[in-house]
């Protein structure tokens, strides 16, 4: 009797999870297997995907990432505002380091690491880095290192500009 029940209930279950399922067809002539009406299912889509249909192509999911994973890292707090933080931030520690290693060759001691100042300059630091080089004159003619300076501009007015433009080019989705 007991196993007729066992087989009676897992029939029972199969047969629920089954008729949870539906299949959507939707417009363009995809098929989407949801465990909601297809009305609602079309609608949910709708909504995550038309938002992003407005970047080029290839932005897309990268408006998506920044939209629903970084952004709400942020906690509320602004992304500009951070950034102009973090960069003036680290251009001091730059400039610092610039001004220190210029000292140290100066006075013919250890010098700071070519990498170091690199790293300040990734996390941020770059403009920092610019302005030494201008106003005390250091690392501004080893041309080995102005080719990873200047890349790491590049990459970091990309970033920027990036950022800028997700953060202004319009609102995440809503979920309601």
């Amino acid at each position: 009797m007991g196993r007729w029940l066992c087989w009676l209930a897992a029939l029972f279950i199969a047969a629920q999870a089954q008729a949870a399922v539906q299949k959507c067809m939707q417009p363009d002539g995809v098929v989407l297997y949801t465990d909601q009406p297809c009305s609602i299912a079309h609608s949910n889509l709708a909504l995550s995907v038309s938002h992003y249909a407005d970047y080029p192509p290839l932005l897309q999911g990268i408006a998506a990432l920044w939209h629903e994973r970084l952004q709400p890292l942020l906690l509320g707090v602004e992304a500009l505002p951070l950034l102009a933080a973090v960069y003036g931030l680290m251009s001091l520690i730059c400039f610092f380091a610039y001004y220190r290693d210029k000292q140290f060759a100066i006075k013919g001691l250890q010098r700071t690491p070519e990498a170091r100042l690199h790293l300040y300059e990734v996390l941020g630091g770059w403009p920092g880095g610019l302005l030494a080089q201008r106003l005390i004159r250091h690392k501004n003619r080893k041309l080995s290192y102005q080719l990873v300076f200047w890349l790491i501009v590049l990459l970091h007015l990309a970033l920027a500009g990036l950022v800028l433009w997700l953060t202004t080019a319009g609102n995440p989705p809503s979920s309601g």
